[in-house]
């Protein structure tokens, strides 16, 4: 930990000729969801399939609950997508502009107590995790958690949530706790941990304090690396299996190079993880809109930071969710991302439709020796193998013009 403060203060399985079945003892499902941006103030349609970057692109109040009713029918309905666990909200759920008059807080309040009842009505008594983004923030963008008593966590529990990360409001400390529940939290910068399962827990990071866009509270981002260590401490010791769940993702943009998070951060950050990558099975993130993923190398283990495409359109994207599963080995009782599904939705003729995209295991898996963990399929694959599907099979913007593909990989 002194070295980490040291640099913060100076749906279906491919089958092939190698594939192995490991046993599994038990199974999750649960929905991914990212950068909704919505602005109720928006009086123009959001396009569904644009042919590139557009700002002005927002969600609009009628598209973001039609698309709600969508994925919920698709969900509930006709089963379209498995019926989850829980839904994993990966942030930004405000618009980048307003139209009319702007006060900020009032602003974001607004929007987000729109998008917490509308995943209330849209996922019914399924458990939803809320993860901060950086246009979420009530002071400004890449702003503070908090500001006064005004919080993504104090508008969700307003909109209905029971606890501001956790919908369904169980803390594990309770004697007749189901999962998920909270392990720990802390509400005023904007980060947890959640036990999934027994031996399974999420931890959930308030990355935006990471950014170069970022004031940057030394104190907080240091009390943040602090929780992570203890946590990861703990599950390595209980051996338990980790997972990590952030907005702003973990190395550079393949766009353009642009870093993400600050070099001091992402150093200390991945000096902090690599003795636990025995426990750390994968990351999940979202901001760039892109249906996309990074493979991150380090201390001999190969993880990936899987991306879920934004719902919103505004990067060129047609609006997009995952389906994950996840899997415990019977004999290690350790857990894995058995495979994700992309959905795409596209609006070709006046109503939306939503189809599966493609699932990971079966489009990449195929010449490995697979085992209900799709790591093992990361050291074979390169950018161009992923490059095609940036976009969600938006037919208006299908080269997605990436300038950097060497950071398709993150390495110590």
């Amino acid at each position: 930990m002194k070295k980490i403060l040291q640099y913060i203060f100076g749906a279906s399985l491919a089958i092939s000729s190698v594939y192995a079945a490991a046993p599994v003892a038990n199974k999750i499902n649960f929905l991914s969801v990212s950068d909704i941006h919505l602005n109720v103030e928006q009086t123009h349609k959001m396009e569904t399939d644009p042919t590139g970057y557009n700002g002005d692109n927002d969600m609009d109040a009628a598209s973001f609950n039609a698309l709600m009713a969508l994925i919920s029918k698709n969900t509930y309905a006709k089963e379209t997508i498995q019926k989850p666990s829980f839904v994993l909200y990966l942030g930004d759920m405000v618009g980048h502009q307003s139209l009319f008059s702007f006060n900020r807080e009032q602003y974001v309040k607004k929007n987000e107590l729109v998008i917490y009842k509308g995943l209330l009505k849209a996922f019914p008594n399924t458990p939803i995790i809320n993860v901060f983004g950086n246009n979420d923030s009530p002071q400004k963008n890449y702003g503070d958690f908090t500001k006064g008593e005004l919080s993504p966590y104090s508008i969700a529990i307003e909109a209905g949530f029971k606890n501001g990360f956790l919908s369904s409001g169980v803390l594990c400390k309770d004697s007749t706790a189901a999962y998920p529940c909270i392990q720990q939290q802390n509400i005023h910068l904007g980060y947890f941990s959640i036990q999934l399962a027994p031996k399974l827990l999420l931890v959930g990071l308030n990355s935006v304090m990471f950014s170069p866009n970022h004031a940057g509270d030394k104190d907080s981002i240091a009390k943040e690396f602090h929780f992570l260590k203890e946590v990861l401490d703990r599950a390595k010791t209980q051996k338990q299996s980790v997972l990590i769940a952030m907005h702003i993702p973990l190395g550079n943009n393949v766009y353009d190079g642009s870093v993400f998070w600050q070099e001091q951060y992402k150093k200390a950050f991945i000096d902090l993880i690599a003795p636990y990558m025995s426990v750390i099975q994968g990351m999940f993130v979202g901001h760039t809109h892109m249906e996309e993923f990074k493979v991150l190398k380090l201390s001999g283990k190969t993880i990936g930071e899987y991306f879920t495409a934004g719902l919103s359109t505004s990067h060129g994207n047609s609006p997009s969710l995952k389906s994950y599963q996840l899997a415990q080995n019977a004999q290690t009782d350790k857990w894995s991302i058995a495979n994700y599904t992309t959905y795409q939705i596209h609006q070709p003729e006046g109503d939306y439709t939503l189809s599966k995209y493609y699932d990971f295991a079966s489009q990449y898996c195929a010449n490995v020796t697979y085992k209900n963990d799709i790591n093992h399929c990361l050291s074979a694959l390169q950018f161009n193998d992923i490059k095609a599907r940036y976009t969600v099979g938006n037919p208006n913007y299908q080269n997605y013009r990436a300038k950097s593909p060497k950071d398709f990989y993150i390495v110590q």
